[in-house]
């Protein structure tokens, strides 16, 4: 087995085998090539297990000091949580340093109560319900915020 992080490519978003929250969040995109374009806008990364994706993830700029983190992720993290969590650990503490930022924020399918307690994990605070925000569904606003 070979773990290895390369730099993000718009096709991994194709590629990727979705977990089924992931893959109701892609299918409805009203145009994932421009998503899959758009993420790879900032700084992001792709993990693989043998040549397979694990998963994708990165940072968007918005604007000075705020970004949105992104993540993709397969079915292949449950065996690699691990090596997942350090990973992505590693890599958000990274940028935040080398983009300066003081915010970072994400959204989670709310019904994803597992992604929900990894986020806050991870140091992100809910910061409330997003009613119908991507395809009907509701998602959490999520932040992880500087401090002073």
């Amino acid at each position: 087995m070979e773990i290895k992080i390369r730099p993000y490519a718009p096709e991994d978003y194709f590629k990727i085998n979705r977990r089924k929250f992931d893959l109701l969040t892609f299918l409805n995109f009203p145009n994932p090539k421009n998503v899959s374009e758009t993420l790879g806008k900032g700084p992001a990364f792709t993990g693989l297990i043998d040549e397979e994706i694990l998963a994708c993830g990165g940072i968007i700029p918005f604007w000075k000091g705020v970004g949105e983190a992104w993540i993709v992720s397969s079915p292949l993290i449950c065996k690699y949580p691990l090596f997942f969590a350090k990973t992505v650990w590693r890599k958000l503490n990274g940028l935040i340093v080398s983009m300066n930022l003081e915010r970072v924020q994400t959204v989670i399918d709310a019904e994803h109560i597992v992604s929900c307690k990894w986020a806050e994990r991870m140091g992100f605070v809910n910061e409330g319900l997003m009613k119908k925000y991507i395809g009907g569904r509701d998602y959490i606003r999520y932040a992880w915020i500087k401090e002073k």
